[in-house]
């Protein structure tokens, strides 16, 4: 089965994606045209993990032409656009996939964290709370942090935390929750405890550019310009062209006494 799960970006962006299949083809003999449509589908996933864009649609436009009632076809297709940055053809390919079977928990995790990246957390509550409410969804911890997110994002604090807390009963370990909790922590004026939630994600995930960036800013909030600066610098050498690593340059620029 696609996997995909958004941080905020996120939408994270966590970006992992694993191969399966929700198929709804009864078991016996496999048609042709079905391998077909399953080894076009493998084939987009591989092209969309080297980053061949064009390539990954060009795999799955040929999936979906043998078997357009196949809702992970859609949602492999969004996958394919949101990676593009194109977040309109993204949520109408998920919607699609939604259209054919509204149960598929996926498709509605995928959505939500859509709707995360493009600033609609009420949106976004929709879709993951049918994700979270599965208990044996496999990536219910994460529908459940995508939901504290949500909340955080209206302002309501009081159900960000729960559903934060919630996400690490199932998964104490997960750096994605930590760090939005560290998030929370820091829009409160907390740096200790935002502090010490980024420093849970950076260990679980040592190359986790968003968490140092977070770190560096709890730390200037701090008035500890050492660590701060320590913490972009980092940033700077895991994605040193991207917007959060020219971000962390600007800062080491204007507050360290050294710049990278």
């Amino acid at each position: 089965m696609i996997k995909y799960f958004s941080t905020t970006l996120l939408i994270v962006c966590f970006l992992f994606i694993s191969c399966g299949s929700k198929s709804s083809t009864p078991r016996g003999e496999v048609k042709d045209w079905e391998k077909y449509v399953q080894n076009q589908k493998s084939l987009a996933i591989a092209s969309y993990r080297r980053g061949n864009y064009k390539q990954a649609l060009e795999d799955i436009e040929e999936a979906r032409q043998r078997s357009k009632r196949d809702p992970e076809v859609y949602l492999i297709k969004g996958i394919i656009y949101y990676g593009l940055k194109d977040y309109v053809q993204a949520e109408e390919l998920y919607e699609k996939s939604l259209d054919l079977d509204d149960d598929y928990l996926v498709a509605n995790f995928n959505l939500c964290g859509l709707y995360i990246k493009t600033n609609k957390p009420q949106s976004a509550i929709k879709y993951c709370q049918k994700a979270a409410s599965d208990p044996l969804y496999e990536d219910r911890d994460k529908a459940l942090t995508n939901l504290g997110t949500a909340y955080f994002m209206q302002g309501d604090i009081n159900k960000a935390k729960s559903y934060y807390n919630r996400s690490l009963e199932i998964n104490p370990l997960l750096v994605y929750t930590h760090n939005e909790l560290g998030k929370m922590h820091l829009s409160l004026g907390n740096e200790v405890d935002a502090i010490r939630e980024f420093k849970i994600a950076i260990e679980g995930y040592p190359q986790y550019d968003e968490a140092f960036f977070n770190l560096g800013f709890a730390y200037l909030k701090q008035g500890n310009k050492p660590s701060a600066c320590s913490a972009f610098s980092r940033v700077v050498q895991l994605a040193p062209n991207s917007k959060m690593g020219l971000d962390a340059r600007k800062h080491i620029d204007s507050v360290c006494s050294y710049s990278n």
